[in-house]
């Protein structure tokens, strides 16, 4: 008996700017409502762009107040925004049983710099997050 994947591409609207709350949140209601499609179109997997939740542009990041180009500042990322997105993406990838792999910003340990990271949250079973868990223990690549 062959066995089959449902896989289903989806393209959102990529936020520049990781400081930007409102627009944060707004891509992760996106990526949201398109998983929710793909799984009624009967995906088991669905691929979002690198940097889905945000893909900074370096210039957000390294400007100064003059426009002149410094050093990055990124304690002025929404971490806090991208961590509950992420979260909430990983949530529904368990209710719908869909996996999902999407990329956004990953923090490291200061003074490295955060890197992009393709997330792909356990959607084949329920996600139910435990006390102290992590989203890294989701499959990073």
């Amino acid at each position: 008996m062959a066995r089959t994947l449902r896989l289903a591409v989806a393209q959102s609207t990529v936020p520049e700017d990781p400081t930007d709350r409102g627009a944060l949140r707004a891509a992760g209601q996106e990526i949201r409502a398109l998983m929710a499609e793909a799984a009624g179109a009967g995906a088991q997997l669905v691929q979002f762009p690198e940097g889905a939740i945000t893909y900074p542009n370096k210039h957000v990041m390294a400007a100064g107040p003059d426009g002149e180009l410094v050093p990055a500042d990124w304690s002025r990322a929404a971490w806090d925004v991208l961590r509950e997105e992420a979260e909430s993406i990983a949530a529904l990838a368990g209710e719908l049983r869909l996996w999902t792999a999407f990329g956004s910003l990953h923090p490291l340990t200061p003074p490295n710099r955060p890197h992009n990271s393709l997330s792909a949250p356990r959607g084949a079973v329920p996600y139910r997050p435990r006390s102290g868990q992590r989203l890294e223990e989701c499959l990073w690549i």
